[in-house]
């Protein structure tokens, strides 16, 4: 008996234990303004106190869900994850830019949060010789804030991003261009180039894919028929 009232008092403390760190937030919240606690998540994120900071935004966006503020916090949470930096970091801010963009079409942060959902794509993109899925999507999240929002003020950046994202499309088309030229097989490198040069006509591999393509066709043309 007395060892079971002594596990009965472990459970009992350990549960109350368990509980405080919460009791003890919601006390603490429960006599702040929704503007205060927005600036204690501010202050978190500013030691890089993610998790503390993510625990005041996330309050804010709940309990204010439609208000101004709430909205704000939303995209605290979403740039406290992007500041990770680590894979799992930058896909879960991703999933909260992309559910930000989707649920307030008309709140003024719209174009932040398709800029920061293509700068989310970008993180997780390997450069022009691996898989491009990534930089297209990037590319889709800037041309909405550069067509829907030229005005705003991450217009010019998300142009700024949209042509480093052309120039990585358009470096994997000369590199492919290049190793058909390598192999000989001049109808594939001309496609290529071609392709290359009426989409991409005003990136830096546009300007050296040039020279070749007049090269290979300089090539083709003198081949024997047949």
């Amino acid at each position: 008996m007395r060892q079971l009232l002594a596990m009965v008092a472990i459970v009992l403390v350990t549960g109350c234990t368990s509980r405080n760190p919460e009791q003890r937030f919601l006390e603490e919240v429960g006599n702040l303004s929704k503007d205060e606690i927005l600036a204690r998540g501010d202050a978190a994120a500013a030691r890089k106190r993610w998790e503390e900071a993510r625990r005041y935004y996330s309050f804010v966006a709940d309990a204010f869900p439609n208000d101004p503020l709430g909205r704000q916090a939303a995209l605290k949470i979403a740039d406290s994850f992007f500041r990770g930096r680590d894979l799992e970091s930058i896909a879960e801010a991703q999933l909260r830019y992309r559910d930000f963009a989707n649920r307030f079409p008309n709140d003024p942060q719209r174009p932040y949060a398709l800029l920061m959902l293509g700068k989310c794509s970008l993180q997780q993109a390997r450069g022009p010789q691996r898989d491009l899925t990534p930089i297209r999507e990037a590319l889709a999240a800037f041309s909405q804030v550069i067509e829907l929002y030229p005005e705003s003020e991450v217009a010019a950046e998300a142009r700024e991003l949209q042509r480093k994202g052309m120039e990585d499309l358009a470096q994997h088309e000369l590199a492919v261009a290049r190793f058909y030229w390598r192999q000989r097989a001049l109808l594939g490198a001309k496609h290529r180039l071609e392709y290359l040069l009426a989409n991409y006509p005003d990136t830096e591999a546009a300007r050296l894919g040039a020279p070749l393509l007049e090269e290979i066709r300089g090539a083709l043309a003198a081949a024997p028929a047949g």
